[in-house]
């Protein structure tokens, strides 16, 4: 009975996502497919389009049986950590065989050769890379840089494309833990990454974003008819064109959660909030985040004050050092109260210490029942069960959870969804 693991964001799932799900169980012969889910916010550091709920009934539709959570400290944090609490999670499952990731080199051979190098990374390299930081690169861009002096062009090359770079990710962190999870990777078909424009099909997830974004208006989310959400997967305009590029039950997903007012969620809908924070936090809470260096603190605040929107503090923010995915994921720990000191407790501790369920179907039932008598970490499926467990450190994480939820149900649209503490008043999606 082999088993799949899949770590995914699904912001939203889309007809790449499909293909990658189906792809995946062909060439493992897998019968059951386990998913580790981002949580509330993702790791571009904004917030998801719709809730992980939300995105849990999308991925039970397309061919996964059993989803599980990737805490938010790490499923907005950067590729090592996202990475690693993600292989760590299935690994503890005790029953996953293979983990499969989408990347652009479609191989595993240049990633295995580049994980391996970075894996044990030499004195030599980390002054390479050194220099090149001081010189004032961005991270990505000095790595990159650096290995060209010790690795061929065809490996350096697999280590500028981001599927690329979180398959190597996931490789390092296989060869660290010593886990016996089988990789394989899928091309990524489609439009690139980071593309915004809408494509006919295989449309990126930004630009599907983009294109919701774009077309977004709140009046429009209230009007219709909501009993027919689910046969008709339209809100408003927001839906159209997006029919080739995603499959109708995520459409139909989409449409339920924006016409009851669970969507969509955007960083601008924290923009005030954000503001507020920067504006007003000590220089100690703004040192004490993750992905700081001297100086950006400086930045930061001045954007606070010069700047009146979140794009702008973005632009402002934004160098050849420091990218805007790194802005954004210090934004988020601001928002969140992610500290640096908190992520490197877990990561010193084995990154995740608890496995939440988020949903299954009767085949990830079965799943789940095989997994509790071999899993190495406790296993949540009620949220109130996170009081029994002993660890002082898990039970903060799940309460730093529960509070990213907190935050995260402010960007919802009707105002008598923004109430707290829904973490524990929501049962796991269950798909008969």
């Amino acid at each position: 009975m082999p088993v799949l693991g899949i770590v995914a964001e699904y912001n939203p799932l889309h007809s790449g996502h499909e293909w990658h799900i189906k792809k995946s169980r062909e060439l493992t012969g897998a019968d059951h497919a386990v998913c580790v889910l981002s949580s509330q916010f993702v790791q571009r550091g904004e917030p998801a389009i719709v809730s992980k709920w939300a995105r849990t009934r999308m991925a039970l539709e397309c061919g996964i049986d059993l989803v599980i959570e990737l805490p938010c400290p790490f499923s907005c944090a950067s590729a090592e950590y996202f990475a690693s609490a993600a292989v760590r999670l299935l690994d503890s499952l005790g029953v996953v065989d293979y983990i499969s990731f989408g990347s652009e080199s479609g191989t595993l051979e240049s990633l295995s050769r580049a994980a391996d190098f970075l894996a044990e990374e030499t004195p030599e390299f980390r002054e390479a890379l050194r220099k090149r930081l001081d010189s004032g690169m961005s991270f990505p861009a000095a790595r990159q840089a650096a290995l060209r002096d010790f690795l061929d062009d065809r490996t350096c090359e697999a280590v500028s494309s981001p599927n690329n770079i979180l398959g190597i990710e996931y490789l390092k962190a296989l060869r660290k833990t010593g886990s016996g999870l089988k990789p394989v990777t899928i091309p990524r078909i489609g439009q690139g990454y980071s593309e915004k424009s809408l494509g006919y099909r295989y449309s990126s997830a930004t630009a599907i974003r983009n294109h919701i974004m774009s077309r977004f208006k709140a009046d429009e989310i209230y009007a219709g008819d909501t009993g027919n959400s689910v046969n008709k997967p339209t809100a408003g305009s927001l839906l159209e064109g997006l029919e080739e590029n995603m499959p109708e039950s995520s459409l139909k997903i989409l449409d339920e959660e924006f016409r009851q007012g669970r969507g969509p969620v955007f960083f601008r809908d924290f923009e005030d909030v954000l503001l507020y924070r920067l504006r007003t936090a000590s220089d100690e809470e703004l040192s004490a985040l993750p992905y700081m260096e001297e100086g950006l603190a400086n930045r930061l605040r001045q954007a606070s004050t010069d700047c009146k929107s979140l794009e702008e503090v973005l632009n402002y923010c934004t160098t050849n050092r420091y990218p805007t995915s790194r802005i954004s994921r210090i934004l988020c720990s601001l928002l969140l109260g992610t500290t640096g000191s908190f992520l490197e407790e877990l990561k010193n501790a084995g990154y995740v210490r608890y496995i939440r369920v988020l949903g299954f179907n009767e085949k990830g039932r079965k799943l789940l029942s095989a997994a509790r008598k071999k899993a190495s970490l406790p296993i949540i499926t009620r949220p109130a069960g996170y009081r029994r467990i002993r660890d002082s450190l898990a039970k903060r994480l799940f309460e730093f959870d529960a509070r990213a939820t907190d935050v995260y149900v402010l960007g919802y649209k009707r105002p008598e969804l923004k109430k707290g503490h829904s973490e524990f008043r929501t049962m796991p999606v269950i798909l008969n």
